[in-house]
């Protein structure tokens, strides 16, 4: 059986995502409030009724008009725009890739199996095993349409496309089995795409690793 555990993980990490995300949710909460607060204000306020006088500003027939109002809201969303970009482009660099690394293994999708290459070009169709506290290289494809590889207990995903080699890291450092799925619509056997990550010591690792047959036994890389 998978476990579904949340794994404590060096960036990217999962509440690095979710702090931004609160951002996001917050400032479009407040935004939406503050927006809908004043049209319903000034919707009461100049409703018509007897002996209703026009406002001022309604009478501003300068060239400018009220141009210190929009003047402050383009400040204000100027400001919710900078700070919005500036903890984007920021958090990218929890998800480039490092440029120290430990290994890289190969990821293939197809309908409905994933199937890890290692360095030796031994290929595993069952389980990604990796070595714990370390940074690996995932270096992904597809053997037929467009699947999308996701652990969700690292919350790591990247779309596996054929003809195409797209990279993720990951840096497990807790013990244990992990649930490795397809997150793309990719057929009727799309549900059950599942494999596991099986995060291991560098003991067992290299115990496991120096075990593995010849690439020939598997099929090959």
């Amino acid at each position: 059986m998978l476990l579904a555990a949340t794994l404590v993980t060096t960036p990217p990490t999962v509440q690095i995502f979710t702090t931004l995300q609160s951002y996001y949710v917050f400032l479009a909460f407040s935004i939406g409030i503050f927006v809908i607060g004043l049209i319903a204000f000034l919707v009461f306020k100049n409703r018509a009724r007897p002996g209703r006088q026009v406002p001022a500003f309604a009478e501003d027939k300068s060239e400018w008009g009220n141009w210190k109002l929009i003047l402050l809201l383009l400040i204000l969303a100027g400001a919710v725009d900078g700070f919005v970009e500036y903890e984007t482009f920021t958090s990218e660099k929890l998800v480039a890739l490092p440029s120290h690394y430990n290994m890289t293994i190969g990821v293939t999708g197809r309908q409905f199996a994933w199937s890890f290459t290692y360095p030796n070009g031994y290929t595993d169709y069952q389980n990604l095993t990796v070595p714990q506290n370390q940074v690996i290289i995932l270096n992904i494809t597809s053997a037929d349409v467009t699947h999308g590889f996701f652990i969700p207990s690292l919350d790591v995903g990247k779309d596996a496309q054929p003809g195409i080699y797209n990279q993720v890291w990951i840096n497990a450092t807790q013990l244990g089995t992990f649930t490795i799925a397809c997150r793309q619509l990719c057929g009727v056997g799309h549900a059950l795409m599942l494999s596991k990550l099986v995060v291991v010591s560098d003991s067992q690792y290299n115990a496991w690793y120096a075990k593995l047959p010849a690439p020939s036994a598997k099929g090959g890389a």
